[in-house]
């Protein structure tokens, strides 16, 4: 689908491999929104002209449930500016919604599905990984998606425990995708799935947020031709950054030891960051472990701080044509045009593609750990 300004749109669909849809079918979408975040599972839904029409429209409708949209299709979608496609979205459809319409209403049909972590999150499991610590539990989850294109790429944590089979055994109740999150959590690390680089190929991320390599394009404000960003506002949380602090009962020598973490390990980026500038003021947390070794409680009380961190949010719109380049969550963008305290480099949360004909906006949260600059220069946006 031609969306403008060079700006292209490929639905591929099926429930084994996913194809480009048949004519019939792609001259019927209307519009897309994909919305992505690095603390909630990725989701899209497709608008299509439901209206009866061609020589099959007197038997059935074209979104029946042998079509290629049906639910648990896969769905992958890829969008191209210029010559340089880029997939958006690699997902799974759970909900056809087929709305008739009455009177001058068109009838409509809407597509929504969530990403391939959809499979990860199918059965609840009850399951033993014995002498396998976190890092190596992951990647033993993991390994059976990559029948179903679903690649690892995962990150060990900074502190390890192996647990003994004489001491422990690891268990895990729920689904993959719960145990994965879970355990992610306790690290300060964050799960999510990273469509690409081809249709069909996905990588699960199990690491620590992306706060260090090459930015994307920045976002400029106010700033005449190179603008690309419709809106945005900027946003203190001032209760957000906190300390932990407490003791632990080490299980394994008896003795109570006590534990802290009070700085965040996430590079900055920020030169002034909140937490420190207001440090008499900072949330102060209890680490309540019970009876526990040091090591995992350390890691939990770490990366409880480091989610807590980033006191600064901008939320704002822009104009994803001008921009010229798909923004991505769960990693860097430059700021440009807003001030020295809010210019710079910006953690991506979420981001929301909406996309129809004539028109592509981007809508995006961006979160750090502090106001000021950390870097001068800023890679522009490719338009």
């Amino acid at each position: 689908m031609l969306l403008g300004s060079g700006l292209r749109l490929a639905v591929l669909a099926g429930r084994t491999i996913p194809l480009p849809l048949p004519v019939e079918l792609a001259q019927r979408w209307r519009s897309a929104r994909i919305t992505e975040s690095d603390g909630e599972r990725s989701v899209f839904s497709l608008v299509f002209d439901a209206g009866r029409s061609g020589p099959l429209a007197a038997l059935d409708s074209p979104f029946g449930p042998q079509g290629p949209l049906a639910p648990f299709a896969r769905v992958v979608l890829v969008l191209t500016f210029g010559l340089v496609p880029k997939v958006l979205f690699d997902g799974i459809v759970t909900e056809v919604r087929l709305d008739p319409g009455t009177g001058a209403s068109t009838a409509t049909c809407t597509i929504t599905g969530e990403d391939v972590g959809n499979l990860l999150d199918r059965e609840d499991r009850d399951m033993e990984h014995p002498a396998l610590d976190d890092y190596l539990t992951v990647l033993k989850i993991l390994a059976p998606y990559a029948t179903q294109g679903i690649q690892p790429m995962v990150l060990p944590t900074t502190v390890t425990d192996p647990p003994l089979p004489i001491d422990r055994t690891p268990t895990q109740h729920g689904t993959d995708l719960e145990h994965l999150t879970e355990l992610a959590r306790q690290h300060g690390y964050v799960t999510y799935v990273d469509p690409g680089p081809v249709p069909g190929i996905s990588s699960f991320y199990w690491g620590p947020p992306v706060r260090v390599g090459v930015p994307q394009p920045a976002l400029a404000v106010d700033l005449g031709s190179d603008s690309n960003v419709r809106d945005v506002s900027f946003r203190t949380e001032a209760t957000r950054p906190a300390t932990v602090a407490g003791s632990v009962h080490d299980r394994r020598t008896g003795v109570t030891l006590p534990v802290a973490a009070v700085v965040s390990t996430r590079p900055p980026l920020a030169t002034v960051p909140f937490a420190m500038a207001e440090a008499g003021n900072v949330r102060r947390r209890r680490l309540r472990e019970g009876s526990s070794d040091a090591v995992s409680a350390f890691a939990r009380a770490q990366g409880e701080v480091d989610r807590a961190s980033d006191a600064l949010v901008a939320e704002g719109n822009a104009d994803g044509a001008r921009y010229g380049a798909v923004l991505r969550p769960r990693g860097l963008v430059g700021m440009r045009g807003a001030g020295w305290s809010h210019d710079g480099l910006w953690y991506v949360r979420k981001v929301e593609h909406d996309l129809a004909y004539g028109g592509y906006r981007v809508g995006f949260t961006l979160a750090r750990d502090g106001h000021g600059a950390i870097t001068p220069v800023l890679p522009r946006s490719p338009r």
